[in-house]
């Protein structure tokens, strides 16, 4: 069983060009050089241009991680980008309803957007990772926390693009969706509880 991973794409690959393949007379040596400089300075000059331009829309394509999903079984969010859906407090894998979400990670924290909040190997949900211990997970014992640093913005209005209402548990460590009269399923036993900060999660 593996963790959340992001495929990084060099926009730069798989662009290259060959030249010398022109039709007619062969060129003498002077048009030879003269293109040969002018396709090292134009040469040059895209390399600079993309040393200027990729890493800041490199960096922004590592910025969030999408597929994260709100389980209608337990309440929680869970990742499904595998083709199991982990495992569910409620029985069976994870069930998944609703936004697509595309969660923050690896950027610094403010006062508006915690860290700390990573995937479980285990059951594929997305729990607190800031105390001692790891929580309950519903594949039993403590959560088996893997892969990126997810940073969870709070407590700010909420958007066309993002949703609010997802709350810690302070019972299993899960992040779970707190908008309905009942609050899910809680691997350690009966409905979440409720605690902290009022996330808001971006979506596609």
């Amino acid at each position: 069983m593996g963790f959340p991973v992001h495929r990084n794409t060099d926009p730069q690959q798989g662009h290259g060009q060959e030249y010398g393949r022109g039709q007619g007379r062969e060129p003498g040596r002077r048009a030879v050089l003269t293109r040969a400089l002018g396709l090292a300075a134009a040469g040059l000059t895209v390399a600079a241009t993309a040393a200027t331009t990729a890493p800041a829309a490199h960096a922004s394509a590592r910025a969030n991680q999408a597929d994260w999903r709100f389980c209608t079984k337990c309440y929680g969010l869970f990742f499904r980008g595998y083709p199991t859906d982990g495992a569910c407090p409620a029985g069976g894998g994870h069930d998944s309803a609703g936004y697509n979400f595309s969660i923050p990670h690896d950027i610094p924290e403010t006062p508006t957007a915690q860290h700390n909040w990573h995937f479980c190997t285990k059951c594929y949900g997305m729990f607190f990772w800031g105390y001692p211990d790891d929580g309950r997970c519903p594949a039993g014992n403590a959560h088996a926390a893997a892969g990126y640093d997810f940073v969870l913005p709070h407590d700010i209005p909420e958007t066309a693009g993002s949703q609010r209402n997802w709350r810690f548990c302070p019972r299993c460590y899960g992040l779970y969706y707190y908008g309905y009269p009942t609050n899910g399923r809680c691997p350690a036993g009966n409905a979440h509880g409720m605690a902290g900060y009022d996330f808001v999660l971006p979506h596609l």
